[in-house]
């Protein structure tokens, strides 16, 4: 584009063509994102939700993103979400309606391999590199490194999304209203 500025000016005459600043190109069209925590599409209510656990992995520095796919495993009541980790490592994340319903899948089983006490082979395909379990969320990573399994396990420990109190309705109500004050022009020096 630049160039095409330059080459007009030089051949076009004396007038210079100028170029609007606020006009924005193809190029840095809006992305979507995923609902973060904030969104009244995630709400905030002490459970785990996908969109809770994806915003908290990705801000832990991490590439994370939904594979696409669930699995179901014949001993756990609801099937699991898969993520790709960096490069190679995976997880598999349960999202059951809450605590108790984790937790009677949860204790029944080997809470190191996640697979019935005494099952040598397991439904996965290979041993997990870690189990996590948080509230309504269970988690199974594969492959991961020590760094990706202390940072996931670091993430989900520290709980869901608790809601909001009244005092952090307000303040988060005064800086909305303020985000949507604008400023007045700055002129160009």
């Amino acid at each position: 584009m630049i160039a095409a500025v330059v080459t007009v000016a030089a051949c076009g005459g004396n007038d210079a063509p100028k170029v609007d600043s606020g006009v924005s190109t193809p190029a840095a069209a809006v992305m979507s994102r995923p609902a973060t925590p904030s969104d009244s599409a995630c709400p905030r209510d002490g459970t785990w939700k996908r969109c809770a656990l994806e915003d908290r992995v990705v801000k832990s520095g991490l590439a994370f993103k939904p594979a696409g796919d669930s699995m179901t495993v014949a001993y756990l009541r609801v099937p699991g979400v898969r993520y790709k980790i960096g490069l190679t490592a995976t997880m598999v994340a349960f999202f059951y309606a809450d605590t108790v319903a984790a937790g009677k899948d949860v204790t029944a089983l080997d809470r190191f391999r996640l697979t019935p006490r005494g099952d040598t082979i397991g439904a996965w395909k290979s041993v997990p590199s870690d189990v996590i379990w948080s509230g309504n969320l269970v988690a199974v990573l594969f492959d991961a490194s020590a760094t990706q399994i202390e940072r996931i396990r670091l993430t989900i420990t520290a709980g869901a999304p608790q809601p909001f109190s009244e005092a952090a309705k307000a303040a988060k109500a005064a800086a909305d209203m303020q985000a949507v004050q604008t400023l007045p022009p700055m002129p160009a020096r």
